[in-house]
């Protein structure tokens, strides 16, 4: 459903406006309805179709919550959890504790990853990127050693 890469401004209301090609499957797929989070991991925002991320809450509620590692987890990114829905331009306005927790300012970068989309602080995800790239230029690095020293 979602795929590629948009870079975004956000406007000093604290609203982005959803890239077409993903606005017109949001609209399909939940009636313009998302649920924004935070993402446990990176410092993004993760955002999630109505219909997908009823998915998503209900796989989370049934995790073992006597393990504290997973109440941590749904405590972060279902306590954070806020239902918007797409203005009538096709913006959302994104709650001011979220844009905080991703640094979030007036450039931002939208990712797809199939179900749902990343929402990262253009220059956060520059430097994330350029680190994943490092990692991956050194994983492979280290396979043509290890291939080499066998």
């Amino acid at each position: 459903m979602f795929r590629g890469i948009s870079s975004l401004s956000i406007d000093p209301k604290g609203r982005l406006a959803m890239p077409a090609k993903y606005r017109e499957a949001v609209m399909e797929a939940s009636g313009g309805q998302v649920v924004i989070t935070v993402d446990h991991t990176d410092k993004c925002l993760l955002i999630y179709p109505m219909d997908q991320w009823l998915k998503v809450e209900k796989t989370l509620m049934s995790l073992p919550n006597m393990n504290r590692r997973v109440r941590n987890m749904q405590r972060l990114i279902l306590g954070h959890a806020a239902e918007l829905e797409l203005d009538a331009q096709g913006r959302i306005l994104l709650p001011a504790p979220l844009r905080e927790y991703a640094g979030l300012d007036k450039k931002a970068v939208l990712v797809g990853q199939a179900n749902k989309l990343e929402l990262w602080d253009a220059e956060v995800w520059d430097v994330a990127r350029a680190s994943w790239l490092q990692e991956a230029q050194d994983d492979e690095a280290n396979d043509i050693l290890n291939q080499v020293s066998m």
